[in-house]
């Protein structure tokens, strides 16, 4: 009797903890406590590009990212990030293609229960993107050493819908600007708070307001007003087949500070993770794709 009481809980609390982690379990930008399974490896690609209802006022700024992450243990995470940028407008004189830099990052979520997890974030960005593009903001690609400290909280409502907070410190370097003076990037403190809604496993719905405010009003040496940034950004993610996960959305800009360098900004991308040790199981027949369920019409 015993024996069946003691397995039964053991399957029931394997289906819950299944059911907790089904895909896709991140948000945009704001960071979840939920990390890459150990021995996992996620390849991710996104696109940002940044924009305003009056195209001439837009950011000349485009960025595709290639990414990894890797499950080193349970709940310890580390990751990649290379970033191209395209500087200018398409058909302009002035556009070119440039290497952006390498952020470094690692996170530990060291409290991990089914109602809320802790943890912390830290990374560091090696200088390797232009820092003599002054219209480039901070929080991008601007050739500067950097650093960040963040603390990650996550509580979980229910199986499906959970609340993200984060709350860091950002240390920016100096740019280099060749024949032009340096310019001493001011340090900012940031936010962000999200809520994600699973509508089954494979789609996530969510909503993140992410903010950031530097110790300085003059940001870079063209954007001299901007110190507070604020930033609404609708979530959708679907997983298309097992590890694979689309996603899609247009930030808004809220603050002046933020609007005047862009008001929108598009990002797309994807993730893929899969086991190290057994490699990628890519589709090889339409029932492998995940579809949507067509409600049964009643007889």
């Amino acid at each position: 009797m015993h024996t069946r009481l003691a397995t039964f809980v053991l399957l029931t609390t394997c289906l819950m903890a299944s059911s907790a982690a089904a895909r896709p379990y991140r948000a945009m930008v704001t960071r979840t406590a939920a990390t890459t399974k150990s021995g996992n490896l996620e390849l991710g690609l996104r696109y940002q590009g940044f924009f305003s209802l009056d195209f001439d006022e837009s950011q000349p700024y485009q960025q595709i990212s290639p990414s990894l992450r890797f499950g080193f243990l349970d709940n310890l995470e580390a990751n990649i990030y290379l970033e191209v940028l395209a500087l200018g407008l398409p058909g302009e004189d002035d556009f070119e293609f440039a290497f952006g830099d390498i952020p470094l990052g690692l996170q530990w979520t060291f409290i991990d229960t089914p109602k809320a997890a802790l943890g912390v974030y830290g990374r560091v960005t090696l200088p390797t993107g232009p820092s003599d593009e002054d219209g480039i903001i901070p929080s991008l690609s601007d050739g500067t050493w950097d650093w960040e400290g963040t603390l990650v909280g996550e509580f979980r409502a229910t199986k499906d819908l959970r609340f993200m907070l984060n709350g860091g410190y950002l240390h920016q370097g100096t740019r280099d600007r060749d024949a032009l003076p340096d310019f001493d990037v001011p340090d900012a403190v940031q936010f962000a708070l999200a809520g994600t809604y699973n509508l089954d496993k494979f789609t996530m719905l969510g909503l993140e307001v992410v903010g950031r405010h530097y110790f300085e009003d003059v940001i870079t040496p063209v954007w001299r007003d901007n110190a507070t940034q604020v930033e609404i950004i609708p979530v959708i993610r679907h997983e298309a087949f097992p590890g694979l996960v689309l996603e899609a959305v247009a930030g808004v800009a809220v603050t002046p500070g933020l609007s005047e360098i862009y008001q929108f900004r598009v990002l797309l991308g994807g993730t893929y993770e899969f086991d190290l040790a057994t490699g990628p199981k890519l589709p090889t027949k339409k029932e492998d794709l995940r579809r949507p369920k067509t409600p049964s019409r009643r007889k």
